[in-house]
């Protein structure tokens, strides 16, 4: 091959790269503009969010001072449900902004010390009236568990939307069972211990296709009374890979089902508080 053919053809293709890194410059800079629009717009929404929330929980304390000494006792139920959600908006929007505030590079959320039988008898008493989860859902203390270091927030948000939909799913007349253990990951490089929870209920179960997708986005199955986006299982798939864990799922058609969820645990004396 000729000698200045050679010589050509490389600038050729030497010209040719040094439009492709300009191109790729421009789209990384775009990408960085829109990624930082996004995060603002976060960052005002967990904000703002904070301002309604916080007005909402004044008024309530102050109607609920007013229909205390007016001595209407059934109605105090009800105001004590409506603070509930609204503390629990507030818990969301303090995770929410939790996350943005993380690392890109380690989204693992942070630990505090939870006691996990109150955490689920809390999450119980937010689902709605409707469902009766103050009597339907059993936690079962098969062990003493100390107050173990987990992501309140997150563990909560994984709680309330496995009772519901483990109760939506079931005969009105049923009960869910909720487990917590502590033991050690056999499966891990690290061996270290980790919360384990099982959900079961006794509802009609799925078929092995609808355990299948179950966790993908905007599934929602025949046979419970339910008026969701189809996302909560999605939600709670996330939020376990966010912190180090694993969600699995056992169920069969007309013999309930069961969800077992593991998280790890931090070990003692490990720095920056963070779950995994």
């Amino acid at each position: 091959m000729d000698i200045r053919t050679a010589h050509d053809k490389q600038a050729v293709l030497e010209a040719l790269l040094n439009d492709a890194r300009i191109e790729a410059n421009h789209l990384r800079a775009k990408l960085e503009a829109y990624r930082r629009l996004i995060a603002s717009t976060r960052l005002v929404m967990g904000h703002e969010i904070k301002r309604p929330t916080a007005a909402i929980a004044g008024y309530l304390e102050v109607a609920r001072e007013d229909v205390e000494q007016a001595g209407l006792d059934h109605a105090l139920s009800f105001l004590d449900k409506a603070r509930a959600e609204c503390d629990l908006l507030n818990e969301l929007n303090t995770f929410y902004l939790e996350l943005l505030r993380s690392d890109p590079a380690d989204e693992t959320p942070r630990a505090n010390v939870v006691d996990v039988y109150d955490l689920i008898v809390e999450a119980a008493d937010q689902l709605p009236d409707s469902l009766n989860a103050g009597t339907r859902v059993l936690v079962v203390r098969s062990e003493e568990l100390p107050a173990l270091p987990v992501n309140r927030n997150a563990l909560k948000i994984i709680l309330v939307n496995l009772l519901e939909n483990a109760l939506r799913y079931s005969p009105r007349e049923s009960s869910v069972r909720v487990e917590a253990t502590v033991g050690r990951d056999q499966r891990g490089v690290d061996g270290r211990d980790l919360l384990k929870l099982r959900v079961v209920d006794t509802g009609s179960g799925m078929s092995a296709d609808d355990v299948k997708r179950i966790f993908q986005p905007f599934v929602r199955l025949d046979g419970g009374a339910v008026d969701g986006a189809g996302l909560g299982l999605t939600l709670v798939r996330s939020l376990v890979d966010m912190c180090g864990g694993s969600v699995t799922v056992r169920s069969a058609e007309g013999a309930g089902t069961t969800f077992f969820v593991t998280l790890p645990l931090i070990a003692p004396g490990e720095d920056g508080g963070l779950l995994g």
